[in-house]
């Protein structure tokens, strides 16, 4: 009997933290149960290399990590994110335009849609919303609102009028803003007050909001490796001044470690060889974190 009386006290003492465990909440969010909803805007990796002459497309994509601890109720059934951003080099073009940011989810200018996929290397990050509609037409959240006002803010808005709601998963690609550039700058976007939006939440399936961790970042769009004479862009002068580095007693890159175009570490010929591919041969692009240690 005894021994039944500890089984049973173990089974329940078990269950309730169980039953804690897969309702615990957010503690900076009570409305949202379980681990912590995360909102992540950033730069496009590939995107960080100006190639002139300009214009260049410059790519944030909005990524959301969520959790179901109980599909009764958390769901996401909206999102509202008035965002803002602003430039480094405020003398150049810098624009967030609708022409490059439209709400399609087929047709020819699908290409231009925040709701696309994204290349990275081989591999396809599926945007979620073009996912939905890929597999029922129907799927695909009818109010996609989005708002531009071209220099400084935009917010946009999903609701569903079907099923399915947003589901569980982590870094699912929601939405990509791209701006067309004309030079090297570093763009900045957060969560900000634009009105008639100046709450930035995220709604579960009974209504109830609540604001997701926000990871906003900065993005310096500018020519890196293999922009030997540091003039921010990378063309037939860098070349020049690698090779006569290399092998005329000339200067060093500035800092040294922009010569390395492969990023494997040194300066030699095969440097050389990626930047003649890359200007005159329709080859990658130089690497990108060849100073990243420095």
């Amino acid at each position: 009997m005894k021994r039944n009386s500890l089984i049973l006290a173990w089974l329940m003492l078990s269950g309730l933290l169980f039953f804690s465990q897969s309702w615990a909440v957010c503690p900076q969010q009570p409305n949202d149960n379980g681990l912590c909803d995360t909102l992540y805007v950033e730069i496009f990796p590939y995107d960080r290399l100006f190639v002139p002459p300009g214009p260049n497309f410059v790519r944030f994509p909005i990524y959301v990590t969520h959790d179901i601890p109980s599909s009764q109720i958390d769901s996401i059934a909206g999102f509202v994110l008035p965002l803002c951003y602003e430039h480094g080099n405020t003398s150049e073009y810098c624009s967030l335009s609708n022409y490059w940011n439209n709400t399609v989810v087929s047709g020819p200018t699908l290409a231009r849609s925040i709701f696309r996929d994204l290349m990275q290397d081989n591999d396809t990050i599926h945007n979620w919303m073009l996912d939905l509609y890929e597999q029922n037409p129907s799927y695909a959240w009818a109010n996609r609102i989005l708002a531009l006002d071209g220099t400084s803010h935009f917010w946009f808005s999903l609701i569903p009028t079907t099923q399915p709601l947003f589901g569980e998963g982590s870094r699912v690609l929601l939405a990509t803003m791209t701006f067309k550039i004309e030079d090297t700058t570093t763009i900045c976007v957060d969560s900000c007050c634009w009105p008639p939006e100046c709450i930035f939440d995220f709604s579960r399936m009974d209504a109830v909001t609540y604001t997701p961790r926000l990871v906003m970042s900065c993005g310096t769009v500018g020519a890196y490796c293999g922009d030997s004479n540091g003039d921010r862009r990378i063309d037939l002068s860098d070349l020049v001044y690698l090779i006569n580095y290399l092998y005329k007693t000339g200067d060093p890159p500035v800092p040294l470690c922009r010569g390395d175009a492969n990023c494997d570490g040194g300066r030699d010929l095969v440097d050389v060889i990626v930047l003649v591919n890359f200007l005159y041969k329709g080859g990658s692009a130089p690497c990108l974190d060849c100073c990243a240690g420095d």
